[in-house]
């Protein structure tokens, strides 16, 4: 039986993990190469997601490359999970979100992701380990939202003075000139905040 509909045969997608915990227990003994098939055949599976937060992040730190590829796309069913188990990770999610930042530089929706699922979820300090990384997002300018991700993460833990959020807002705003989408974003996550700011 192929590992995609073992977890569908044992695994209710519709119940959180503590009440299925007997049936999860059966996966306590996963070898490396089942979790290698996880990892490349079940990204559509929910319930692979449930099981990836059981599994925690201690079992899984060797595969968190992999992982972190189910949030090039949310959509999947098991991105969630994954997610939500990498969150738990925390400092040493850090080296594998730098490393996406840094070489897949084009996928910026993979970056989007990361940013909503995971690096706003972060505590202030283990965001300012990420500060290089989220000033270089916010100077792509990129058209999928993953700068105004990293200015708004920026601005909340106020690692940034209003008035360097002013000055970046007024950069991506410029670069988004045209962009009805991305500039009404823009103005949703980073701008009633500047102005609540400045009548106060």
């Amino acid at each position: 039986m192929e590992l995609y509909q073992k977890l569908e045969n044992t695994i209710d997608w519709n119940k959180p993990i503590e009440l299925q915990l007997e049936a999860l227990s059966q996966y306590d003994a996963i070898s490396n190469e089942e979790i290698l098939e996880l990892a490349k055949t079940c990204h559509k599976c929910t319930e692979a997601g449930i099981l990836l937060e059981y599994l925690g992040f201690e079992r899984l730190r060797p595969y968190f490359p992999l992982f972190l590829e189910f949030l090039q796309d949310m959509n999947w069913p098991s991105a969630a999970g994954a997610s939500r188990m990498l969150l738990k990770a925390g400092k040493e999610i850090i080296p594998e979100i730098r490393r996406v930042f840094n070489e897949a530089q084009n996928d910026q929706t993979w970056h989007y992701w990361i940013l909503i699922e995971i690096v706003r979820e972060f505590e202030k300090d283990l965001i300012l380990e990420l500060k290089t990384d989220l000033i270089e997002l916010v100077r792509r300018a990129d058209n999928e939202g993953a700068s105004i991700q990293a200015l708004f993460i920026l601005k909340k833990n106020q690692i940034f003075t209003q008035d360097e959020v002013e000055i970046q807002y007024q950069y991506l705003l410029s670069k988004f000139e045209g962009d009805e989408y991305l500039t009404n974003d823009l103005k949703e996550e980073i701008k009633p905040e500047i102005n609540e700011t400045d009548e106060q």
